[in-house]
């Protein structure tokens, strides 16, 4: 298993307003080859765009995919037209399933289009580099991590391991959400605990997806062209 990497390692980001930033790349692959850093990352809501200007430049962004749904959208946006950025946004919802308990099949079930739009815009190589993000980045940003991270040949085990890092972020994070009227209605009787990223999650959705042909073979039976899927390795993998 590939070492679970730290605070001091390019792949976790501080960037100040967000609390669970960090590259895709940096891991290695089954085959022996290595995902490419500084091309796709994954966030919680990316605050940074506003407290920090010059983490736009640090990141490279040419495009964002937003994963949340439109009334969370209307409660803070990051006007990234003005900053010369594309969004896309493609809500996830697992209907009324709640990811909170590990059911994040339920967004490839209820809603599966977005769920392959949302991987489809991170993988085109021409809107590199892409950020996509939920509220936390760890639920709906997790499953499209996975989907990614399998596609291009991440053992399972290393898959969880960036899964699970986003633990230290849940309390900060909870911190924020709470202070808004729409988030602390949706986490009234939620606590920390409950929301802590845990390894057996992951496995599960891995597991399901491997009776359905893998993350590839789910996301070509949904839609998403082999070519693009091609491309994305290709732009993506390096010896």
């Amino acid at each position: 298993m590939t070492p679970e990497p730290t605070t001091q390692t390019p792949r976790l980001r501080t960037l100040a307003g967000s609390h669970n930033v960090r590259d895709l790349g940096g891991l290695a692959t089954a085959s022996g080859l290595r995902v490419r850093t500084g091309q796709v990352f994954r966030s919680d809501y990316p605050a940074f765009a506003d407290a920090d200007t010059g983490a736009l430049r640090e990141l490279g962004l040419r495009t964002v995919i937003d994963l949340r749904r439109g009334t969370e959208a209307a409660v803070e946006r990051v006007d990234w037209e003005s900053r010369g950025v594309i969004c896309e946004r493609w809500p996830l919802t697992a209907g009324r399933g709640s990811s909170w308990h590990a059911r994040y099949p339920a967004y490839l079930v209820h809603r599966p289009e977005t769920v392959v739009g949302a991987v489809r815009g991170v993988m085109s190589p021409e809107g590199h580099a892409v950020l996509f993000h939920c509220a936390a980045g760890k639920d709906r940003t997790g499953v499209v991590a996975a989907l990614l991270l399998a596609v291009l040949g991440v053992p399972a085990d290393d898959i969880v391991a960036d899964y699970v890092l986003s633990a230290p972020s849940v309390g900060p994070v909870l911190d924020r959400l709470v202070g808004m009227e729409l988030y602390a209605a949706m986490l009234a009787g939620s606590t920390a605990e409950d929301q802590e990223p845990r390894a057996e999650h992951m496995h599960a959705l891995l597991d399901w997806l491997g009776e359905r042909g893998g993350a590839e073979g789910w996301l070509l039976d949904h839609g998403a062209p082999d070519v693009e899927i091609s491309n994305f390795r290709d732009a993506m993998l390096e010896g």
